[in-house]
């Protein structure tokens, strides 16, 4: 299989920042929460890893409530940095993991979403973004944010096509269970 290819044994899914008093400014805000839900939801169908972050947790609250209902016992790291690796417990719990792909995805697009693939492209990993489950408060700065993960070696991507990588192959009961999910709009 092609190394730009999700592979379910190889990929960790990371949720950056998508907190109560940030999310109802991002753009597109519906459709981006939307979107990482449907992520959870097949990262807990396949037995994807995820990791969760909240980012100075007392300025933009915990994570929507959609999204930690989703996740159940996922527990956010807690950070104060943008980019995710300059936590150390970030680094702990995704090295120990031993995934070499990360499927990214959070707010906001162009600071620590950008910033975390950056550091994590840096560290040897091969980062898939799902932008459509990316926001920022505006869609200028979500474009750019995009087009320089892109630029820097990340591989663009959507929700969708995460998904159907993960999956690998329809008439599973895999597929059947995320089937519903995936017709949401």
């Amino acid at each position: 299989m092609h190394p730009h290819v999700l592979r379910r044994d190889r990929a960790a899914l990371v949720l950056v920042d998508y907190q109560v008093k940030l999310h109802p400014h991002v753009a597109r805000a519906d459709r981006v929460a939307a979107n990482a839900l449907k992520l959870a939801a097949a990262a807990r169908v396949l037995g994807l890893p995820v990791v969760l972050t909240e980012h100075a947790v007392d300025a933009f609250g915990p994570t929507i409530e959609p999204l930690r209902e989703a996740l159940g016992r996922c527990e956010p790291l807690h950070k104060i940095v943008f980019s995710c690796f300059g936590s150390g417990e970030f680094c702990a719990r995704i090295e120990a993991l031993g995934r070499p792909q990360i499927l990214l995805a959070g707010e906001e697009t162009h600071i620590c979403v950008s910033q975390t693939a950056h550091e994590a492209i840096a560290r040897g990993y091969a980062v898939h973004v799902a932008g459509d489950a990316c926001g920022a408060r505006s869609e200028e700065d979500h474009a750019a944010g995009l087009e320089k993960m892109a630029a820097a070696g990340a591989i663009p991507g959507s929700t969708e096509i995460a998904i159907f990588e993960l999956l690998e192959r329809a008439g599973t009961d895999e597929f059947r269970s995320l089937l519903p999910v995936i017709k949401q709009r």
